[in-house]
């Protein structure tokens, strides 16, 4: 018998699935997720941490009120923890603070809006809402949590009292619904 439990361990997988594909997918040359050399097929390790990365954050998320300052301290330990767990399969050894916020913060808003979490204190700053907020800020590249911080800082004078959740999900489209 199926039962609630085994719907929403299954929805979170897949979620995790596309948060993963998304935030691990940077399209920046000059600055990819895994050192050179290490193919596709050979990541099976990478992938273990990463997954163990998106429970400890659905059961930190769902069972605790996350203050904002936690939230960016998970942000800062987990870049720190992966790149520490994976260091020689990294680009530069490094998990950087930008794909890390983009992991986390995309992770957390798919439970959000699929209601598995309150709302989440930050929203994901990609491309599409950097580029929609005019903010300064290359998720692909920072690897410094005060650039994030001043992101956020900037996404809220944009964001005129909302919370960052709700108003990205209004602003947020693909770039080609634009």
């Amino acid at each position: 018998m199926v039962t609630e439990n085994h719907k929403k361990r299954f929805l979170c997988y897949e979620l995790g699935l596309l948060s993963l594909k998304a935030a691990l997918s940077t399209r920046d040359s000059n600055s990819p997720i895994y050192a050179n050399g290490i193919k596709f097929h050979q990541r099976a390790e990478e992938k273990k941490v990463f997954r163990s990365v998106l429970e400890k954050l659905e059961d930190i998320y769902v069972n605790t009120d996350v203050t904002e300052d936690q939230h960016t301290t998970f942000i800062q330990k987990t870049a720190d923890d992966v790149s520490q767990l994976l260091g020689d399969r990294l680009h530069k050894r490094r998990f950087r603070i930008g794909v890390a916020q983009k992991l986390i913060n995309l992770h957390l808003k798919y439970l959000w809006v699929a209601g598995y979490i309150e709302e989440p204190p930050h929203c994901p700053i990609d491309g599409i809402i950097r580029d929609k907020a005019n903010i300064s800020y290359n998720w692909t590249t920072n690897d410094s949590i005060q650039e994030y911080i001043h992101a956020v800082t900037d996404l809220k004078k944009i964001a005129l009292g909302q919370s960052l959740a709700v108003w990205e999900l209004g602003e947020f489209r693909r770039r080609s619904e634009q």
